[in-house]
């Protein structure tokens, strides 16, 4: 299938890094983007980089060379976003957490990159460099859509590497044993699964304004084939994220879903696969009148994490320390991002990172309420979508660490802050002519009287 060149796929990945490097340093900066973008959740792609040099360092690199070569075009500076100041407060927050948690672990201080902590907060960091540098290089409508397609094509590659896992396997029952991460890599089969339900309501907010029958005849199919990944993923929280993302099209754009909803709902069982349903009911034993395992482990860890909560309700414990404490046999997460925000930063910490994602949403939505331009529009309802179920699913584990399933959602907030300028650009232009050039110092004066018959 692959023709024998599989082998060099590595080396052809790589040397193609070192020319976007250089295209993005002395020629056009947003090559690099276009680039690294489709490569964001391509963990296991990336990680065969790793026998090169720096190959550990792609992400980081082709940041770098794209900031350097918008630099050398000229009068280039980081773009004034609402979202700036927020960001790089969060950003020392958490670094001061960094060292409180060395000290509440009696660990190395964290101050070298080989230090797993700094290194998991540098990578955090990195999401956020990301969208600073998208928004200040992005300029145009056409440069939103070639990310977006590129997108697209990102998740085509997803979810083509997860059918060919997943088709040759027994999926008329459930099992573990069948679950499968894909090519994210270390976020595993919740993380792809996510990825999935995130990007799939991203689309039904392109789907909604596109008017173009055979693009959206592709948006569609590419929408079914990712429900394909998302339904034998058998994560039940990417499930109830993308259903809380569906509740709110039909709120905000189409209602006739909302009684799609309430059908669906009515009749599940007779919709989904044997093996959907088995995975759903099997989160409560009727007979055996508790949860199944998996349910269990997880209140067992959120009642563990709550009692360690009321011990640093404030300030928490430090950023990232819960995973080094093994408080509950071999888990090292809460299950619950909100929980281990209040564990590790307390509920100050708690309120910076929900002020971060009402903040990000309201972008969405400004963006969707406020464009004329029917892509923006969709660009700001599709981001809105993703951030609903962004907010479900990460009450069920971190999906939010991870660049190989939130790297897209920088990417988007990116577009939509640029969506805005775009927007409010256009608006400026639109008014100057009457607002600079009157056609009269007095508006019911006209600049020629009509000629005496």
């Amino acid at each position: 299938m692959h023709l024998g060149l599989e082998q060099f796929v590595p080396l052809s990945l790589y040397l193609a890094s070192i020319v976007v490097f250089l295209l993005s340093l002395f020629w056009r900066p947003e090559v690099g983007l276009y680039f690294l973008v489709p490569l964001l959740p391509l963990q296991t792609m990336r990680y065969r980089l790793l026998d090169y040099p720096l190959g550990n360092k792609l992400i980081d690199l082709i940041l770098l060379a794209v900031v350097l070569g918008a630099v050398f075009k000229g009068n280039f500076r980081f773009a004034k976003t609402p979202m700036n100041k927020l960001l790089v407060f969060f950003g020392i927050f958490c670094y001061v957490q960094l060292w409180r948690g060395a000290f509440y672990l009696n660990s190395e201080l964290p101050l070298s990159i080989s230090d797993p902590r700094f290194s998991n907060w540098k990578n955090y960091m990195v999401m956020f460099v990301l969208f600073a540098v998208v928004v200040s290089v992005i300029k145009d409508v056409k440069q939103i859509k070639i990310i977006v397609v590129l997108m697209c094509l990102s998740v085509l590659f997803v979810d083509k590497a997860y059918y060919g896992n997943m088709s040759g396997r027994d999926l008329s029952h459930f099992s573990y044993e069948v679950r499968d991460g894909g090519m994210l890599g270390f976020a595993g089969v919740n993380g792809v699964a996510t990825f999935e339900a995130e990007f799939m309501l991203f689309l039904l907010g392109l789907i909604a304004f596109q008017r173009r029958k055979s693009l959206k005849l592709a948006l569609w199919g590419l929408f079914a084939f990712s429900g394909y990944c998302l339904l034998f993923s058998f994560s039940r929280e990417a499930y109830a994220g993308i259903l809380v993302g569906l509740l709110f099209l039909g709120l905000m754009k189409q209602r006739w879903v909302l009684i799609a909803l309430v059908a669906f709902m009515m009749c599940w069982q007779s919709l989904v696969p044997v093996s959907v349903q088995e995975r759903i009911l099997m989160t409560y034993d009727k007979n055996e009148q508790q949860l199944d395992t998996s349910a269990q482990d997880r209140v067992d860890i959120w009642n563990d994490a709550m009692n360690l909560f009321h011990q640093n309700p404030v300030i928490g414990s430090g950023f990232d320390t819960y995973q080094y404490q093994h408080r509950v046999g071999i888990y090292t997460d809460t299950h619950n991002y909100f929980l281990k925000v209040m564990v590790e930063t307390g509920v100050v910490g708690l309120f910076f990172f929900l002020f971060l994602l009402g903040k990000a949403s309201r972008q969405g939505v400004k963006l969707f309420y406020s464009a004329r331009d029917p892509f923006l529009r969709s660009l700001g309802l599709g981001f809105t979508l993703l951030m609903a179920c962004v907010f479900v699913v990460n009450f069920f584990g971190d999906r939010w660490l991870y660049i190989e399933v939130n790297g897209f959602l920088w990417v988007l907030l990116a577009c939509v802050i640029r969506g805005q300028m775009i927007e409010s650009e256009n608006l400026k232009e639109a008014v100057a002519p009457s607002v600079e050039s009157p056609a009269s110092p007095l508006p019911w004066v006209r600049d020629e009287e009509p000629a005496l018959v």
